[in-house]
């Protein structure tokens, strides 16, 4: 026969399993909402940094304008870029979400800038990108090459406020288009080869240089052969 004590027991044991059960499920609803917040919350992010950027960028192309108004020659990019660090100091930090500021000669003969993450024309937005990438890649392997005697299987640079990993390869990979419509790649990526090295042993140019070069971001994709330059979907 159960005794009071023993029923009191009993029933504090149900209760506390009831008591951590809920507590269990209330942890992994909180987890599920989290889940579901995160992309809304990216989209309300880049849209905001993307309000910020397109503000910054036309103070700093209404500065330009007045730089160069009343001019019948705009001049070179270098003395666009100059004029664009004495209107805006802090150029290098112009976007918030850390994307590059470059330099696009505009209808009227003006330099405008163009942030390489929020600008609205994506497939300029990606030529850009993928020749800047190549200029950094190119000394981040002059670098290299000071530091050791053997090539490296891959090389990091700085774009659009993030590192992007440059990877050496032995035969071009099939990237004709922006990664979101490509199986087996995510989000930005860029290959190269080398002259002298598997399917380049015959490229154009000298044996250790850069003869191929790819980048590819979510939309489009632009490849570059040392006889015959830019090519692909973002051109």
């Amino acid at each position: 026969m159960t005794t009071m004590r023993e029923h009191s027991v009993k029933l504090r044991e149900k209760r506390g399993g009831v008591t951590r059960a809920a507590a269990v499920l209330l942890v992994l609803i909180g987890v599920m909402l989290v889940l579901i917040a995160i992309p809304g919350w990216k989209v309300y992010r880049y849209r905001a940094e993307k309000t910020a950027c397109e503000q910054a960028m036309k103070s700093a192309r209404d500065g330009l304008i007045i730089e160069y108004l009343g001019r019948w020659d705009a001049g070179s990019v270098q003395e666009a870029m100059k004029t664009l660090d004495e209107v805006l100091p802090e150029r290098a930090n112009i976007c918030p979400a850390g994307g590059t500021v470059y330099l696009v000669r505009g209808d009227n003969g003006i330099f405008e800038p163009v942030c390489g993450l929020h600008d609205s024309d994506k497939a300029r937005r990606t030529r850009l990108n993928a020749s800047r990438a190549k200029d950094l890649l190119t000394e981040a392997l002059r670098e290299a090459r000071r530091d050791s005697e053997e090539e490296p299987e891959s090389v990091e640079i700085q774009l659009n406020g993030k590192a992007l990993e440059c990877v050496r390869v032995q035969e071009e990979p099939y990237l004709r288009r922006g990664t979101r419509t490509t199986n087996g790649y995510e989000g930005v990526v860029a290959f190269y080869g080398l002259k002298g090295e598997g399917d380049f042993a015959k490229s154009a140019g000298k044996k250790g240089e850069i003869c191929f070069f790819v980048y590819a971001d979510e939309d489009y994709c632009a490849i570059w052969h040392a006889k015959d330059e830019w090519t692909g979907d973002a051109y």
